[in-house]
């Protein structure tokens, strides 16, 4: 007969102690989906709580249910309690286990507890076999942290910035990390805009006016970086002399067509004191679009300098 193994009990939500490392990989997005889903399905994935010898609970997985149940005014939960012992390195192998049979957390999250296992005494080659991952990936993931300002890391720590996007900003160099992240923050950026904004702040030719743009205004900066990339692509010459794709001009079209519309919803709702910031960009923009213009018409009507208003 098998061996009962369930280790499933019910303890009170208010005596478990939130892990900080873990809150890393937790966005306010995930935990509202959490919310969602525990009203409506019940916990899913259930926490798994470490009791020590002196009684104290720690949670080794499961903070985005934790969180959750927490704002949702749990008293009670059901998790998975297991001993652990006060030795730190057994506590860190628990915890890299827990992350390896789980949804991935995040890299920042992974290089936390990476980084805690080898401060523990963990050899990282029983670290590689443990979690299945190569000498380089767990490199990798340690260095994230190590290149990470502390100012920014905090600022993920506290829910102002999302743990993916402050992946992004730990490629910039270590000077520019946190002013960028504030404005980041400020600005509301979405990841796909630091991404830009990073790549182009790390390329060699970025002039520095663009560079200090991307700490005052980020959105202008973001649509230079494109022009500058859309440059480049057009002195290829494989872009040139019709040796450009169709679908390549469509994808084009889609993002021009897009971002004009997201430019018309927010200009209506620019003050016209803000407004005044923003005359000498959308002057230069409104010459651009007529010159967008007449390029349109002559490919439309090869051959004719001058077509009508009316011209179908």
């Amino acid at each position: 007969m098998a061996k009962n193994i369930n280790k499933v009990k019910e303890v009170d939500v208010a005596t478990v102690a939130g892990n900080k490392t873990l809150e890393t990989g937790v966005d306010r997005r995930a935990v509202e989906r959490c919310k969602d889903a525990i009203e409506k399905l019940g916990v899913l994935h259930t926490p798994v709580v470490g009791t020590t010898h002196e009684g104290n609970r720690l949670l080794l997985s499961g903070q985005c249910e934790l969180t959750a149940l927490r704002e949702l005014g749990v008293k009670k939960m059901e998790a998975i309690e297991v001993d652990v012992a006060d030795d730190a390195g057994a506590r860190a192998k628990l915890s890299l286990l827990l992350i390896s049979l789980n949804d991935k957390p995040g890299a920042l999250c992974e290089g936390l507890l990476l980084q805690e296992a080898v401060n523990a005494g963990v050899p990282r080659t029983e670290i590689q076999i443990m979690l299945g991952k190569s000498a380089s990936w767990v490199s990798n993931r340690i260095s994230l942290v190590t290149r990470l300002d502390g100012s920014v890391y905090e600022m993920v720590r506290s829910g102002l910035l999302d743990p993916r996007s402050a992946e992004e900003i730990a490629r910039l160099p270590a000077e520019a990390q946190f002013a960028f992240a504030e404005t980041a923050v400020r600005e509301r950026l979405p990841k796909s805009a630091i991404e830009s904004l990073v790549a182009g702040y790390n390329d060699e030719t970025c002039p520095d006016a663009v560079k200090s743009q991307m700490l005052s205004d980020p959105r202008a900066a973001l649509m230079r970086v494109a022009d500058s990339r859309r440059a480049v692509k057009t002195d290829n010459p494989d872009n040139q002399k019709g040796g450009v794709p169709p679908h390549v001009i469509e994808e084009c079209v889609k993002a021009v067509r897009a971002q004009m519309d997201r430019l018309c919803r927010m200009l209506k709702y620019v003050s016209p004191l803000l407004a005044t910031g923003y005359i000498g960009a959308l002057s230069g923009l409104e010459g651009e679009l007529v010159d967008l213009r007449m390029a349109i018409r002559k490919f439309i009507y090869p051959g004719k300098t001058e077509v009508g208003n009316n011209a179908g």
